[in-house]
């Protein structure tokens, strides 16, 4: 018969690492120590834009909102807003929010009724 190996159980006390209310903390090239680097930007200072996308996605038509600058909650908040007004499904994926359809022009004027500086590209 086989033995069985005893499984040891990982600490994973420091993996999960919230972000500090002010910022991220990353590690600058020059000297190596950390610096506190503060992304979050109030809507009117941030510039959006908003263009439609079709490709690698079977012909289907997607509005993409790039540029974001800030934390993922608001993001989440934004993209959760946006979904509702608009009545379509979508998410977040890294910086960017992907909604689903051709409705550029509505979520454009939901951006600028939320405060944001948003304006539609064509790329």
């Amino acid at each position: 018969m086989s033995k069985k190996k005893k499984m040891e159980k990982l600490d994973l006390s420091n993996f999960f690492k919230s972000p500090t209310d002010d910022g991220f903390k990353v590690l600058t090239e020059s000297d190596g120590t950390e610096k506190e680097v503060s992304h979050n930007l109030p809507p009117n200072a941030q510039k959006l834009f908003v263009r439609k996308e079709k490709k690698g996605r079977g012909g289907k038509v997607v509005t993409m909102i790039e540029g974001y600058k800030g934390n993922p909650q608001t993001l989440e908040a934004l993209c959760k807003k946006i979904k509702q007004q608009c009545g379509v499904g979508g998410a977040t994926k890294g910086k960017d929010i992907v909604i689903q359809g051709d409705i550029a022009d509505k979520v454009v004027h939901i951006l600028i009724k939320s405060g944001y500086n948003a304006k539609k590209t064509t790329m």
